[in-house]
């Protein structure tokens, strides 16, 4: 019994902080979901990892979220527009079709530069509506405080 109370006690000191009040009334206040981003690492060695960001994007954008990915470490080389349908986790959808999906949807999508050039991608290569982040102000502009991180 005490343990209950005591844990109940901390829950509900936990979620009555000034910090969590002021995020639920910025919530309130702007009207809008917070944006979702998907920080893929994943890449073509873990597929379901990647398939699984995806799909998250997918239903943040069906939630009326803005969504956007950030291709960065392994994932670069699966924002490449000649991507072949083979690439897919075990019988789901081809990733490229994921890619060109959300991006038809809305989903904003960034590569950042170091690792695409690790990984040997280059600007010309990116699906089209891919941006290559030349400039972090691209994909800083859409991370607020009204923002959800999901790392894949």
């Amino acid at each position: 019994m005490i343990r209950t109370l005591t844990i109940s006690t901390f829950a509900f000191v936990l979620l009555c902080t000034p910090s969590a009040l002021r995020a639920e009334q910025t919530n309130t206040e702007e009207g809008a979901k917070p944006t979702l981003v998907i920080n893929l690492t994943s890449g073509p060695d873990d597929l379901h990892a990647v398939s699984m960001g995806l799909h998250f994007a997918e239903h943040g954008l069906a939630d009326g979220r803005e969504a956007v990915v950030f291709f960065n470490v392994k994932s670069p080389p699966l924002a490449r527009k000649n991507l072949p349908d083979s690439v897919r986790f075990m019988d789901k959808e081809p990733v490229n079709k994921l890619i060109t999906d959300l991006l038809e949807h809305g989903a904003k999508m960034f590569v950042c530069p170091m690792c695409a050039e690790i990984t040997g991608v280059q600007k010309d290569e990116l699906v089209p509506g891919i941006q290559l982040i030349e400039d972090r102000k691209q994909l800083f502009d859409h991370l607020h405080n009204n923002t959800v991180v999901f790392s894949y």
